[in-house]
């Protein structure tokens, strides 16, 4: 997993590959997920609250519409899952498609914050804290100090000064408690997006299938299909643009594109590695599309022309201020 990373060889990358080992329950992964959204989102503020609403919003789909398991039930059959029991009670509200996006859902949990109290609160009270026990190895899981969140937030602090963790807790009350992100992991993170996304939805898939073994496909019960379309929309904005500047050739078949006869698709499919990345997007014939959609590309054949592809999809971005405004317009979902 460290090979993977671009990093500052004084973080300690090696605690940071243990914090989703042998989980319990699913919150680590949701956890970190949400963290590593807020921060593509550039959002300095990063409270207990949001993080959380994001973990909801994250498993909306997949509890709604397929009704998978998050975590264990009790006697009675009902879920002691805290993100599963809120998803539950927001969508008993009847207020929202199944296959509402992430930002619908968000606006939603805002809305009803009193009736998710409970679920947020027991979730914050141990996830934060826990997540960081790969750097804190010296506190077994039963050391008391795990239940007293002043003293263990002090000895956070403490650790962070010999060995920087990825981030402390303020001094805030309840939900509004603030996620404090070194600089130096805050930069890891950032620069890492793609690589550690991609690893934390391999954690959570591996995961939900355990929990879930006679649902097949957990991979594609994530998210909505209209959401991963909608997600690709400004990319495809960008590169029909892009040709009626210059031409385009199919890295595929080798033939010039037109406006109306291409799909935007995964260089590396989207089962390999669960991201809409710039980098990893392009236009293909569409009728060619269907037939490669779940195989990786031989790359000595085809890598060249998606390169090249690429690099005039970005000299374009730079010579062209309509161009440059639609790159823009992809920031939230493809960079």
């Amino acid at each position: 997993m460290d090979g993977m990373f671009i990093y500052d060889c004084n973080l300690n990358i090696e605690s940071f590959i243990h914090m989703l080992d042998d989980p319990t329950e699913c919150y680590k992964f949701y956890w970190l997920d949400s963290i590593m959204q807020l921060l593509s989102e550039q959002e300095d503020n990063i409270t207990f609250d949001k993080i959380i609403s994001g973990m909801i919003a994250d498993a909306w789909y997949s509890v709604t519409e397929y009704h998978l398991r998050m975590g264990t039930k009790d006697n009675q059959g009902n879920s002691v899952n805290s993100i599963e029991r809120a998803v539950n009670k927001l969508d008993a509200l009847n207020c929202l498609e199944h296959t509402a996006d992430r930002w619908q859902v968000l606006e939603k949990i805002e809305e009803n914050e009193k009736l998710l109290h409970d679920e947020k609160y027991q979730i914050s009270k141990n996830v934060p804290y826990r997540l960081l026990s790969s750097f804190m190895k010296e506190l077994g899981g039963n050391d008391p100090l795990w239940d007293q969140r002043t003293r263990l937030i002090a000895y956070m602090e403490l650790i962070n000064k010999s060995c920087c963790i990825p981030y402390t807790i303020g001094a805030e009350r309840g939900l509004s408690k603030r996620v404090i992100i070194e600089d130096r992991w805050k930069h890891f993170l950032i620069d890492n997006m793609v690589s550690i996304r991609g690893w934390i939805q391999m954690k959570k898939i591996k995961y939900l299938q355990d929990r879930n073994p006679g649902v097949p496909g957990i991979i594609y019960k994530l998210e909505p299909e209209n959401e991963k379309q909608r997600k690709l929309q400004n990319v495809r904005k960008l590169w029909a643009a892009v040709i009626d500047v210059t031409g385009i050739y199919d890295i595929y078949s080798g033939g010039l594109l037109g406006k109306k006869d291409y799909e935007i698709d995964h260089f590396v499919p989207w089962s390999f590695i669960t991201n809409d990345e710039m980098w990893n997007l392009m236009p293909v014939n569409s009728s060619l599309n269907s037939s490669k959609r779940d195989k990786l590309p031989d790359w000595e054949r085809y890598f060249v022309g998606f390169a090249q592809n690429q690099f005039k999809l970005n000299e374009m971005i730079y010579t062209h201020e309509k161009l440059a405004h639609l790159f823009g317009e992809c920031q939230r979902d493809n960079l």
